[in-house]
């Protein structure tokens, strides 16, 4: 099993995505690389959809490496500040009521997360996943309180088994639309 300490987060250069667009390791789902369109396919998005909107702070997007190796990237992480408002009082976790956050409460989004194809079930999501949330807590981004995501419905029970808690939509209660957790936790 991989040791936290021997890994570390990043901020991507525009090298990584061009290293990232040659080998084509985050490709998930598979995608028809002749199909520039593929909302899905996290290649297509770390390399093309982010490419311009780094430039416009729109984003920011960091990798995990190994600290002996930092040229190999295992993971990456986009995100983007944002705020989340649950629908009344009442929904928002007991932790949150007290809290002095009274409708939006500032929120890092992730955007975006994968896992390189040949680094699956190693544990490196779950080491990436605890780096961001000790950044976001480290570096106190805006106030940020929350971490929120709109999963892949593959990925819910890993989001899950990181503590994410679920938000269902209104119109279908078995539809998750959000999931979030508490980075002060």
């Amino acid at each position: 099993m991989h040791q936290p300490e021997n890994f570390t987060l990043l901020p991507c250069t525009k090298e990584d995505f061009f290293t990232i667009a040659q080998r084509g390791h985050f490709c998930y789902p598979p995608f028809d690389p002749t199909e520039n369109d593929d909302p899905v396919s996290l290649d297509i998005f770390f390399c093309h959809s982010l490419e311009d909107s780094e430039n416009d702070h729109f984003f920011k997007t960091y990798k995990l490496v190994n600290k002996n190796t930092p040229q190999d990237i295992l993971a990456l992480a986009c995100i983007s500040n944002s705020s989340f408002a649950f629908e009344t009082y009442e929904s928002k976790p007991s932790e949150l009521q007290g809290s002095g956050f009274n409708e939006a409460i500032p929120a890092i989004l992730l955007v975006g997360f994968g896992v390189r194809n040949d680094k699956h079930k190693q544990g490196l999501g779950s080491i990436a996943f605890s780096k961001i949330k000790e950044m976001i807590r480290e570096q106190s981004i805006a106030g940020v309180r929350l971490l929120t995501l709109h999963p892949l419905e593959e990925a819910i029970p890993f989001y899950q088994a990181q503590g994410c808690k679920s938000i269902y939509s209104d119109d279908d209660i078995q539809n998750i639309e959000h999931m979030y957790i508490d980075v002060w936790k």
